[in-house]
């Protein structure tokens, strides 16, 4: 299929590390062109099955994307919503019987972040923890909600925001792709305005770092090239115990931001 042309432009740019203390490295993400679509996994599992979890998500999805969604621009933008909740519950099956099938994958799993950029605006979904955040002007934002141990218990009022990064296990997930047969993604649309920046990674980096403390390296005035190379070292400046994966989309030339 021809892919449509969106009436903005999207930059982007991202990189994987695999921190100072890991052997190997989990984390995988994935950038289309044509169409605009960006993904992000950091697997979960014995011996290598984390790596093959998340590679096969990523690339699942980059699959189905660029065989079925050529024409995406026709499609409207709730439509398209629901497309890729079904896309992702499909992959989510498809991690879910490899694993059935071979004792060496077993419980493997993966998280998952990524951002569609459709020309009304985007459609943004994650499963896990693995986060998306948002820079529009000078307000920067998490966009996603952790499925997490640590973020119901936050909900529930049991442990404070401020006691969140501290708390000891702050990295149980409660969703993941693979883990089980079934599985409900956030997915969430938003519309666009000049300038906006979206920024993926894996805890690897939100471990390491606040809120603010992103919002200061974006505010450094770097292009995205130097500013995703920023993050990745003071991810491992900070002891890199993780892997460590950054994509950051930027976009420009808006005309129209409204979702119809």
């Amino acid at each position: 299929m021809v892919a449509f042309k969106l009436p903005y432009t999207v930059s982007a740019s991202g990189h994987s590390d695999v921190g100072l203390v890991r052997q190997n490295n989990e984390d995988v993400w994935v950038g289309l062109q044509d169409p605009h679509f960006y993904v992000l996994a950091d697997g979960m599992g014995g011996h290598q099955a984390g790596e093959v979890a998340a590679r096969d998500t990523a690339m699942g999805l980059c699959e189905i994307v660029k065989a079925q969604w050529g024409d995406a621009g026709k499609v409207s933008f709730h439509d398209m919503r629901k497309a890729l909740r079904l896309a992702i519950e499909q992959v989510n099956r498809k991690v879910y019987k490899k694993s059935r099938l071979d004792p060496m994958l077993k419980g493997m799993g993966t998280t998952l972040c990524c951002v569609y950029f459709h020309p009304k605006g985007v459609i943004y979904a994650h499963v896990g923890d693995s986060r998306i955040y948002r820079l529009r002007n000078t307000r920067f934002e998490q966009l996603t909600k952790d499925h997490s141990l640590c973020r119901d218990l936050v909900d529930q009022g049991q442990i404070t925001e401020k006691q969140a990064p501290d708390y000891l296990y702050r990295n149980i997930i409660t969703k993941a792709i693979g883990t089980e047969l079934t599985v409900e993604p956030s997915v969430h649309l938003s519309d666009l305005v000049d300038g906006d920046l979206y920024l993926m990674c894996s805890d690897g980096l939100s471990d390491l770092m606040t809120l603010k403390e992103m919002h200061g390296i974006l505010n450094q005035k770097l292009t995205i090239d130097e500013t995703v190379n920023e993050f990745v070292a003071t991810a491992n400046a900070r002891g890199g115990h993780d892997n460590i994966t950054v994509v950051i989309m930027k976009v420009s030339n808006v005309v129209k931001k409204d979702i119809p």
